[in-house]
């Protein structure tokens, strides 16, 4: 029986990618190798599949420093990976994180940087079907929109997989036994101080005992509906983009002023949005708001001018979009992030974010919700201040300073996205790439005073 469902996993896993081409043959693979159940046992199925595939696998474990000991999860990570003939990158936190979501940050730029020593495409971490679950009760709990009930991407950027998605837990450690595979156990796991874990050990049991025993296969329905839904929304979107395009460009699109006019308001702000992200960043709500408003009343010979770097002018029956250059346009806000305790919003490449802050304050990771930093007041030069990318900034990291457009190279960040991207910057520079890096400045360590600061998309 339990070789049986072995088998199944590994034959069910196979078939899907070659159905979703999620990892191509050829492919070079490092795996976030935490040495769990959930990475040890995706490190044992591709490696199973390897050959057939053509793939190489390799790699990266993380030490964060936030439990006793997690140097001897390194060392039984790197003995698993020599016993089994994988090439593996070890990190180690410089200074102990301050707190979950700081130590998420430094995993991934880790991994990410560890991905690129290797030379491999692509980083593929163990997020399970009921990791998916967790996360889609988690953001219906907060209020979510279609996007967000997707729940997690089987894929994103850059290069980052998720090939156990469509697995559960249980099938996951019915396999690990059939293997007859040794793995670490992380008490963490089990904190209730963090909201993953009130979710996981404490919420979906409740209301599996209070009447709803499937809770976790609705919830995964759910994501994949969402997901589905999102998609068809998109396709459909840029079929209708083709009948209205009269000319088209890298950085230049022209359409017909009464055929935007002919959908009502919620498909012309889906045609808008895909149209304006033909050239740039895609506009967030205010941003199509904006639009919107202009494209219903604005006159021949106006125009408006997006965040991003993206105007829109009309020239009698045609609408004109156009990137006027790769860097954030000057109608990007800036947000002073002043005072102990605080709350604040600002539009960066068209999207609206809230930003929170607090001296003193800890920040739990709440996964898909929110990007949260942690950093030491005594090492803070003011003004402090939220905004959009500008030509020239640089960060610190472990190899000096670097231009940030270099880093968007680097690590595939394309030039729409750039100005999409807000950052953390003192009076010395960039702190935090929201979303892709922090700098080596400012990290909390010992007894240091620490600011934390949450960004939220609106």
């Amino acid at each position: 029986m339990v070789l049986g469902e072995e088998i199944g996993l590994a034959a069910r896993l196979e078939a899907r990618l070659r159905a979703t081409s999620l990892v191509p043959e050829r492919a070079h693979v490092t795996v976030a190798l935490s040495g769990g159940l959930d990475s040890v046992v995706l490190l044992d199925l591709l490696q199973s599949l390897a050959q057939r595939w053509s793939w190489t696998i390799s790699a990266a474990h993380f030490d964060h420093r936030m439990r006793e000991n997690s140097s001897h999860d390194a060392m039984w990570v790197r003995q698993h990976c020599e016993e089994r003939g994988v090439e593996c990158r070890l990190g180690r936190a410089q200074t102990v994180p301050a707190g979950e979501a700081a130590a998420r940050d430094l995993r991934y730029a880790f991994l990410d940087e560890a991905r690129l020593e290797l030379g491999s495409e692509l980083l593929a971490t163990a997020h399970q079907a009921d990791d998916q679950a967790e996360t889609v009760l988690f953001r219906l709990l907060r209020g979510t929109g279609l996007a967000g009930l997707g729940g997690i991407p089987a894929r994103r950027s850059p290069g980052i997989v998720r090939p156990l998605l469509p697995y559960w837990r249980r099938e996951i450690q019915e396999y690990a036994h059939g293997r007859r595979l040794e793995y670490l156990d992380d008490p963490t796991n089990r904190d209730p101080s963090f909201a993953r874990n009130r979710i996981r050990n404490e919420a979906i049991p409740a209301l599996e005992a209070g009447g709803h025993p499937d809770i976790r296969e609705q919830l995964h329905r759910l994501a994949g509906l969402a997901s589905r839904a999102a998609d068809a929304v998109g396709k459909v979107t840029e079929e209708k983009l083709t009948e209205l395009i009269l000319e088209s460009s890298e950085s230049r699109i022209i359409v017909a002023h009464k055929g935007l006019l002919a959908y009502d308001t919620t498909a012309r702000a889906h045609l808008l949005r895909a149209l304006a992200g033909r050239v740039g960043p895609h506009p967030g709500r205010v941003g199509t708001r904006v639009a919107l408003e202009f494209i219903n009343t604005g006159r021949s010979g106006r125009g408006i001018d997006l965040a991003g770097g993206v105007g829109i002018r009309r020239e009698f029956d045609r609408i004109i979009i156009e990137r006027h250059g790769d860097s954030p346009a000057p109608g990007d806000g800036v947000l002073a992030v002043a005072g102990p305790l605080g709350t604040g919003h600002v539009e960066i490449g068209g999207e609206s974010w809230r930003v929170d802050w607090a001296v003193g304050g800890t920040a739990e990771e709440e996964p898909g919700a929110a990007e949260v930093g942690s950093f030491a007041v005594s090492a803070l030069r003011q003004p402090l201040t939220v905004r959009g990318w500008r030509p020239g900034d640089r960060i610190q990291l472990c190899g000096g300073t670097r231009k940030l457009k270099k880093l968007f190279v680097d690590r595939r960040v394309g030039r729409g996205s750039r100005g999409k991207l807000p950052l953390l910057v003192d009076g010395d520079g960039v702190l935090w790439v929201v979303g892709l890096v922090k700098s080596e400045r400012a990290v909390p360590e010992g007894n240091d005073q620490v600011l934390s600061v949450r960004l939220s998309r609106e």
